[in-house]
């Protein structure tokens, strides 16, 4: 297990566009105070664009995958960064969900297929709604209604399949050295009450524990999941409707080790991005009596560590990717004006 989950370590180093040298002291995580630019992503096509994915770069860029509002077959990928977007390349029927791997291969899963940027597309063997690459790049793993698979990313052969489960139903998939790891929606309790688990496998898709979000509440709902180096998962959740409901939590071997409500938010951030040492979620917030913007919240205390303001008043929010030190947030500021999708960059 340390083996494997220094690999994973370094390869979201990698990935976040930061080395660590042995023997010298981890540096502290970054936290974001203001927007250092915004980029208006409707002016890349008449008809406006729908944001699918983000993903950071090994070159410390951000890549978006967007989809032509009038069109949405016709798919870009724009890198983004403060001064603006840089080359677009157009991708036709190539899928919604984006994987940028540590040596800069870019890859794109839909349903039934996946495409590797400059090299071709492969059919896959099974179909599915949501998808996560290994860390290695080796196996794309896909989930639909009651089958999670293991597949070749280069011929899209079935390397192994098992049944999640009736009742499941998976909001977000990732995957960690040791396997998939799928946040779900668990239908099977009696008094009809939904509720946020966590589903966990090994690398062979033998099933391991599943563990329930919000255990103090009769009902939740998942949102976003995003794994630390080590495979620690870290969620956002709606956890009833009470007082606070808006919840990040930690799962850490099998185990709830941290929930913490999301300060001042009365909307469930739809993503979320994690410092290269899990240490700090970073959450773009909205509300009546928050700032809009994105909240950089300590996992282990749930203190609220900096703020950085994107609208001066209510706004949507979407996708969040951190690459070095910018990260990039993806929304829309609500106001007289017509809403306009913008990648805001904060440092």
């Amino acid at each position: 297990m340390p083996a494997r989950r220094a690999a994973a370590a370094a390869f979201i180093a990698i990935l976040a566009g930061c080395t660590t040298v042995t023997g010298d002291p981890s540096p502290a995580p970054p936290t974001f105070t203001e927007a250092v630019g915004s980029v208006a992503l409707d002016a890349i096509t008449p008809g406006g664009v729908d944001v699918l994915d983000l993903a950071a770069a090994p070159d410390g860029g951000t890549l978006a995958l967007l989809a032509d509002t009038a069109d949405p077959a016709v798919t870009y990928l724009v890198p983004i960064d403060e001064d603006g977007v840089g080359a677009v390349r157009r991708l036709d029927d190539a899928g919604d969900r984006l994987f940028v791997t540590a040596d800069g291969t870019v890859l794109v899963a839909g349903p039934g297929r996946l495409t590797t940027v400059g090299a071709g597309t492969v059919d896959l063997a099974v179909t599915g709604d949501v998808a996560a690459l290994s860390p290695d790049g080796r196996r794309l793993y896909v989930a639909n209604g009651s089958e999670l698979a293991a597949v070749d990313p280069a011929t899209g052969a079935v390397q192994g399949s098992v049944e999640i489960g009736e009742g499941y139903t998976v909001t977000a998939l990732a995957a960690a050295e040791d396997g998939p790891i799928a946040l779900m929606s668990d239908a099977r309790a009696t008094d009809l009450a939904d509720v946020a688990v966590l589903g966990t496998w090994s690398a062979d898709l033998e099933p391991g524990p599943v563990v329930e979000l919000a255990p103090d509440r009769p009902a939740s709902i998942p949102f976003a999941l995003r794994l630390t180096g080590d495979g620690t998962a870290v969620v956002t959740l709606t956890a009833g409707s009470g007082d606070d409901p808006y919840r990040v939590v930690v799962v850490e071997d099998g185990e709830v080790t941290a929930s913490h409500v999301i300060p001042g938010t009365d909307r469930t951030p739809a993503d979320l991005a994690l410092s290269p040492d899990g240490r700090i979620a970073y959450l773009p917030v909205a509300g009546f009596e928050v700032t809009s913007g994105v909240i950089s919240l300590d996992l282990a205390s749930g203190e609220q560590l900096a703020d950085a303001r994107l609208c001066e008043g209510q706004a949507t929010f979407g996708r969040v990717a951190l690459a070095a030190d910018r990260l990039t947030v993806i929304g829309s500021c609500i106001s007289g004006a017509a809403p306009s999708t913008t990648a805001f960059v904060v440092g």
